[in-house]
């Protein structure tokens, strides 16, 4: 596709200046109708070396509000950011509703330099790819609209404008051994961006390659294709209508090989369970120190029932624990603020660290539990959290190189009401009670069935479901912990 396009297109003086006015104007009208509408936009620009980003970045903002938008200019990685997985500091730069994120450069430039120093190169792009479409759609499906640019010169051109910029006292600087070295091979990196862009332009983050050898020319076409873009996003906003009735329902999940079950597996005494989880901590502390020393990350993220012992047991697990290399992380309703993102954007927010652990009390799941069975988000919102959350897991697990564990805790309904009268009747306990808990019970039908489904579409071979039967407290933290160091043995 590259090879093919006319990089000789100029535009004369009186065009250009006649043109860009009106886009600008334009422009700056479609800023706050985003604005108005709660519509984020994400604006990239990509392109060669010396292909004029920074003139095209420039150029755009001077027709945006500056309390409107912000501007992310994408180099290599921080220590912090090497220390989490590949697409959290895209994800922590996202827009909230209404604004405008403009990448100077993006999880584009990072993945082709990562990845093409890779002695498998292909493979690992192969991946990369299926991560930023899912990570684009994701987006696009939440209302973001997302227009990519590509800046297209030839390989002459490129010579031409850096030997320029060498040449200036002001620009040379800018001219690395390492933007020649490239240079010296763009005849081999055409096909590989080429074929880049063919497999990451999708119907809801399209590319628009731009030809960008005359200065006026790329100006004038990245102003037009910004302005026909966020027209049509404005415009498709105003016409969607609220449908009627529910959006087609999932097929449904066949039986899930998640077992259900409230009652342990076996009966031992309370002393022999806290003997045994003493020494199950003891041994915790030892893999938590492991998994900081060779610098992997690991979630351990609880669900289940109201009064099944989530609290309890994290308190067990984290006992011994370095508090150094751990956060524990209580999940309540989103704040405003968070309300204003993506439901994923403030769980990917508190990734942990290389080396660090994060204990998730509750976790993005209540986008199909509570959201679900209270009506806080729509039929389709629940409906493709399912494949939201198993992407984003994936994407986690395999970027990171960590692991995840997510137990679901099970209690039954006649133990969850004794357990319930026993914190009303108790002062040290009391306040774990609230009228809202009740409530829930009246909905346990609906929420069991949406446990079920949760379980059938979200235990996944890379990050399965563990079912704690919790009408024993005592084996329920025995079991977790166990679990949990199994499987940082399996990791390390």
């Amino acid at each position: 596709m590259l090879e093919k396009l006319d990089l000789t297109r100029t535009v004369d003086d009186k065009t250009f200046n006649e043109s860009l006015a009106g886009y600008k104007e334009r422009l700056s009208v479609l800023q706050r109708m985003l604005r108005d509408q709660k519509i984020p936009a994400i604006i990239v620009i990509e392109g060669w070396n010396a292909s004029g980003i920074t003139m095209s970045t420039q150029a755009i903002i001077q027709s945006l509000d500056p309390r409107g938008f912000t501007l992310h200019s994408i180099d290599r990685p921080t220590e912090e950011e090497q220390m989490r997985p590949f697409l959290w500091r895209f994800w922590i730069r996202t827009p909230s509703r209404g604004r405008i994120a403009l990448f100077a450069r993006s999880w584009y430039t990072r993945a082709l330099s990562d990845e093409m120093q890779k002695p498998a190169w292909k493979k690992s792009l192969a991946k990369k790819i299926r991560s930023i479409n899912n990570f684009e759609r994701q987006l696009s499906d939440d209302g973001t609209v997302i227009v990519k640019l590509f800046l297209h010169i030839s390989r002459e051109e490129q010579k031409n404008r850096l030997e320029e910029r060498e040449r200036n006292p002001l620009t040379a600087w800018l001219v690395t051994p390492s933007i020649w070295h490239v240079h010296h091979h763009y005849d081999e990196s055409l096909p590989v961006i080429d074929d880049f862009i063919e497999k990451t332009s999708t119907g809801y983050a399209p590319w628009n390659v731009i030809e960008a050898t005359d200065r006026k020319y790329t100006i004038l076409n990245v102003y037009s294709t910004l302005v026909k873009n966020l027209e049509k996003a404005v415009e498709g906003a105003k016409e969607v209508k609220p449908k009627k009735g529910k959006p087609k329902e999932l097929v449904k999940p066949k039986k899930s090989p998640v077992k259900r079950s409230s009652t342990p597996e076996e009966t031992r005494s309370k002393e022999d369970y806290q003997q045994t989880l003493a020494s199950l901590q003891i041994e915790m502390l030892e893999m938590h120190y492991l998994l900081f020393k060779r610098k992997i990350p690991l979630i351990i993220l609880y669900e289940g029932w109201d009064a099944a012992g989530k609290g309890g047991n994290i308190t067990r697990v984290a006992r011994y624990m370095n508090p150094l290399g751990y956060d524990v992380f209580s999940i309540t309703a989103p704040d405003p603020g968070e309300k204003e993102h993506h439901y994923l954007w403030r769980f990917i927010r508190q990734y942990p660290k290389a080396g660090h652990v994060a204990i998730y009390d509750r976790s993005w799941y209540g986008r199909v539990l509570v959201e679900r069975v209270e009506g806080f988000c729509s039929d389709a919102e629940w409906q493709r959290a399912y494949q939201e959350i198993n992407e984003m897991e994936e994407e986690y697990i395999t970027s990171s190189g960590g692991a995840m564990v997510k137990f679901w805790m099970e209690v039954s309904k006649d133990e969850q009401r004794r357990r319930f009268q026993q914190r009303a009747s108790d002062p040290l306990k009391i306040h774990k009670i609230t009228d809202e808990d009740w409530r829930n019970r009246e909905k346990w039908d609906l929420y069991d069935e949406a446990i079920d489904e949760m379980l059938a579409r979200t235990s996944t071979s890379i990050a399965p479901w563990t079912v704690i039967e919790s009408d024993d407290k005592w084996y329920a933290r025995v079991k977790a912990l166990t679990t949990i160091i199994d499987s940082t043995r399996a990791l390390l």
